[in-house]
């Protein structure tokens, strides 16, 4: 069987939600990921073709609307796969403001800046694969957020191209990520999203691909917003 048809059956959506257009550009993008970056085990974890491949899949189904030559991906140089749990104690800001804390920090994923690596849980991200519309996905929520980093600033808003673009952005973006934060709650958006405009960037991402319907249901701005960024429209054929 060849990597095609394999990263074909790794993520079976996606055949589901993409075009013809878009098929060839996901299999490049999905080739390019298998075959360029440094792929790394955890503690001995057994990291197999297939969960490379699975993996490199999924991540590539963000992309699918870009075209191959753009390298979308070029800052992943590296994905770190752990079997379960990431445990950090890396200092971070504490809920109080000029406080920081070194207390551990249990993760299914994180993003490195700049060029650094991608760390999974694949426990987490198989579990989530298993129901690939459940509405999480850590595998697009890190490879969201390399994307949001292309323009070298972790904001929560990619590059846009135009004032315009960024304007329009921040105000459904911006509007949204904020009334989540007042309101603390959401019927679709879960209360991660209010952490940060860099998550809720990264959060409504999974649900874009794995709910499309419900999202632009409950949020249409933001669907569209996305579909524009993504030039894909996965709610066409729900």
């Amino acid at each position: 069987m060849s990597l095609a048809e394999r990263v074909w059956l790794a993520a079976p959506l996606a055949a589901v939600q993409l075009d013809e257009s878009s098929r060839g550009r996901y299999l490049a993008h999905a080739e390019r990921l298998v075959q360029r970056i440094n792929w790394e085990a955890a503690r001995g974890f057994a990291l197999t073709d297939r969960v490379i491949e699975s993996i490199a899949a999924h991540a590539a189904l963000l992309v699918a609307g870009f075209e191959p030559r753009t390298e979308p991906f070029r800052d992943v140089t590296s994905v770190i796969v752990h079997a379960g749990t990431i445990v950090t104690h890396e200092t971070v800001p504490g809920p109080t403001r000029g406080v920081v804390s070194d207390s551990p920090r249990y993760l299914a994923g994180q993003a490195g800046h700049g060029r650094g690596p991608i760390v999974l849980d694949w426990r987490t991200a198989q579990h989530e694969i298993a129901k690939p519309d459940g509405g999480t996905n850590v595998i697009y929520h890190e490879f969201a957020h390399k994307l949001d980093q292309l323009d070298g600033v972790f904001d929560g808003m990619p590059p846009l191209g135009s004032d315009e673009g960024r304007a329009r952005w921040e105000q459904t973006m911006g509007t949204n990520y904020r009334r989540l934060r007042r309101r603390g709650r959401d019927p679709l958006v879960r209360a991660y999203a209010a952490t940060n405009e860099v998550e809720y960037f990264a959060v409504v991402s999974e649900l874009f691909f794995t709910v499309p319907a419900l999202l632009r249901e409950h949020h249409h701005r933001v669907y569209d917003l996305l579909s524009d960024f993504y030039n894909q429209t996965p709610a066409a054929g729900v």
